[in-house]
């Protein structure tokens, strides 16, 4: 009853605002779903030596943009580049889009979809951002009043360590494929949260985490009886490609 689900989404921005509304359009969807994750990677400078945002879940365009050759980064890219000459090519429904709806969305699009259907943003950050790009995104946050609801993740323990300084309250997730004695120590301290491979969380790592009062989402969970097994063993957040409830 209390188990909330992250729902993942591909970078086409348009394919995340018909996810969000086909969980809208199911009670059982609208009540279990409470958030959409998207991964962030941060642009160049423009000629005013501003930076921007981008939903993007690899480092390089190539993927999704169907480019061949040498890896093309964004962060290597101004965002008026990436918005006017990439467009998405590959990935799930593409032959249902316009090339003007295949964009890469920006931070803002992302946010103002989330906050227009009240679902949690949680953003995992992809890059080690320095300490002032980490409080641009809590700034940029704060400026969509985002900053209370969003749920912040990463690898790095630095970009969370710099996280907490602007978020004293907002939950952050660090992102694991393994975990160490350390790990638990630094998570205490900064009151870090765990997202975590569904491969390696035993039920004695659930209790360890129970007993120090640390949150746990794993990923990815995509058929029901993975779910099941883990909140039957009290896992309450879980991350999804697909909505596991539907008919």
């Amino acid at each position: 009853e209390n188990n909330i689900c992250l729902c993942r989404f591909t970078e086409d921005i348009r394919n995340m605002h018909q996810r969000i509304q086909f969980l809208h359009s199911k009670p059982q969807e609208k009540k279990v779903f409470q958030a959409v994750e998207c991964d962030i990677h941060e642009t160049a400078k423009n000629k005013k030596g501003k930076r921007r945002f981008v939903i993007m879940h690899d480092q390089t365009l190539n993927r999704m943009c169907g480019l061949s050759g040498k890896n093309i980064y964004q962060k290597k890219l101004t965002y008026q580049k990436i918005r006017s000459k990439y467009h998405i090519k590959t990935g799930n429904n593409i032959e249902s889009y316009t090339k003007k709806q295949l964009r890469i969305p920006s931070l803002e699009e992302y946010l103002s979809i989330c906050k227009r259907y009240h679902m949690k943003p949680v953003i995992e950050i992809k890059q080690k951002m320095k300490k002032d790009t980490i409080k641009r995104l809590y700034q940029s946050l704060k400026k969509a009043k985002m900053q209370n609801q969003a749920v912040v993740t990463c690898k790095y323990k630095q970009q969370l360590t710099y996280m907490r300084k602007y978020a004293r309250k907002m939950p952050l997730e660090y992102v694991r494929h393994d975990f160490t004695q350390n790990d638990l120590s630094w998570m205490k301290k900064y009151h870090i949260n765990v997202s975590i491979n569904k491969n390696i969380l035993s039920d004695d790592m659930i209790q360890l985490f129970e007993r120090n009062n640390i949150k746990i989402n794993i990923w990815t969970i995509n058929n029901k009886d993975q779910l099941y097994n883990f909140t039957n063993k009290g896992i309450k957040i879980v991350t999804s490609d697909d909505t596991l409830w539907k008919e």
